[in-house]
């Protein structure tokens, strides 16, 4: 593993622990590299509301990650964030 990929998870799992108490946020994993659609790691959301809060996605921006995909599934809007 290089330094890079140890960078993007360890980003990737600050990411999670900010976000996991948010209001906005009902639920936040981690996907391993290996297992995700793009080959980095990603963090998936699940949130409450229409549409991303002006706090995640500065969260998300500090932590370096992209939102890759969104969708609106079970009452709640789906995103997909991938470790730059």
């Amino acid at each position: 593993m290089s330094e890079s990929d140890y960078a993007r998870r360890t980003r990737a799992r600050t990411a999670i622990n900010r976000l996991g108490g948010h209001a906005d946020v009902a639920a936040v994993s981690f996907v391993p590299a290996a297992e995700g659609p793009t080959g980095r790691p990603v963090v998936e959301l699940a949130i409450r509301g229409d549409a991303v809060p002006p706090a995640v996605l500065r969260e998300l921006g500090r932590a370096e990650l992209s939102i890759f995909h969104t969708h609106r599934s079970s009452g709640v809007l789906r995103v997909v964030a991938v470790a730059e």
